[in-house]
């Protein structure tokens, strides 16, 4: 594969940061105050079908760029009519038109779900460790995506919003060969290694997220907390962190923004300017697709949505989100909570997922 490499220095990324102020909870007032827009929508999405209540708790969550979908991990054994083969938590993706909820089988994760939700990857046990797996939920034709070496496992995936390619973490057979970022592709059953070898080989690659097209894979070094981004086209490799140990949070759908957070908050780079933009004492969640919205806590568990072209900041709910949970133009929002009064009827006492829509 041909490699273009690219790293910025520290003292460019330093020059380029802009720092942005951002409104404390007291000046995150409901939009609704000053402008006289209808409040936003917020829905419970982990319920069966027909309404009821999960009965076991469920969470990270993430949405369609349309909103049409929502997958979820949940220990429940009745959002749908088949019976729970095993204890722990299993996939679930919920169609928000016909309100069906469906179940992978034999599923240890919360699904990642192409944009029509009909293409999904997520972990399971393999015959010594975890295998990512891939299945057309309209066909119910299951692959498992990494190498298939006997004692070989794989980590993290995540699909395109195209359903045709999933980025996963490969744990090689041998224990000290490091893990590497690899694609998997349906449409031709290969795969393809995009981070680069460290030159420390203890060092292990890890964390991909996906552009809606599979051009674009971020990844993290877990030894160096440097982040990197591969362009499938192209070959080029570009680092794309501030020159401080960072954690990738995502690659926004049409790969031009990355999300990161690091030990002074939160930043997001612009991969086509080179831009960054920080945000000081916050903590990214997730990045829309169109890399406009921002997802971000500023305390324990306040999530605020922040439009990164007016400034306007929509304070969402209270707990956690995950790399995902924004849809397109931030219209909408998934996030887990344990609160009891975020919708009517809430009486499980469980986590729930809920969606949030700007009206």
């Amino acid at each position: 594969m041909r490699r273009a490499v690219r790293v910025l220095s520290a003292a460019a990324l330093t020059t380029a940061l802009a720092a942005v102020a951002l409104p404390s909870a007291a000046h995150a007032a409901d939009p609704r105050a000053s402008s006289g827009r209808p409040g936003p929508r917020v829905e419970r999405v982990s319920v069966a079908a027909d309404g009821t209540e999960a009965n076991g708790a469920s969470g990270a969550a993430t949405v369609t760029t349309n909103g049409g979908h929502v997958a979820f991990s949940s220990g429940a054994t009745n959002l749908t009519p088949d019976t729970h083969p095993r204890p722990q938590s299993s996939a679930h993706v919920r169609d928000q038109q016909s309100r069906k909820v469906s179940r992978i089988r034999d599923s240890l994760t919360a699904p990642s779900v192409s944009d029509d939700g009909r293409y999904a990857t997520y972990l399971d046990w393999g015959s010594h460790t975890t295998n990512a797996f891939v299945v057309d939920l309209s066909t119910g034709e299951k692959r498992r995506v990494d190498a298939k070496g006997f004692k070989e496992g794989s980590g993290e995936s995540e699909i395109s919003a195209d359903g045709r390619h999933v980025a996963y973490v490969l744990r090689p057979q041998h224990p000290a060969d490091p893990y590497r970022i690899e694609v998997y592709d349906w449409a031709t059953d290969t795969r393809e290694v995009v981070s680069d070898g460290p030159p420390d080989a203890a060092r292990d690659m890890v964390n991909p997220s996906i552009s809606d097209t599979g051009r674009h894979v971020a990844y993290e070094d877990y030894g160096t907390k440097q982040v990197w981004v591969r362009d499938r086209d192209t070959g080029g490799l570009e680092r794309v962190d501030d020159g401080t140990p960072s954690t990738l949070v995502e690659i926004s759908g049409n790969g031009r923004t990355v999300a990161l957070n690091s030990a002074n908050g939160a930043y997001l780079r612009d991969l086509r300017t080179g831009k960054v933009r920080h945000f000081s004492g916050t903590r990214a969640k997730a990045v829309g697709p169109d890399g406009r919205h921002l997802l971000y806590s500023d305390d324990a568990s306040t999530l605020r949505l922040r439009d990164l072209r007016t400034g306007r900041v929509d304070v969402v709910g209270t707990g956690s989100a995950v790399p995902g949970a924004v849809g397109a133009k931030g219209r909408t929002v998934v996030y887990t909570s344990a609160e009891t009064d975020v919708v009517p009827g809430d009486t499980n006492g469980l986590s729930d997922v809920f969606k949030w829509t700007r009206k």
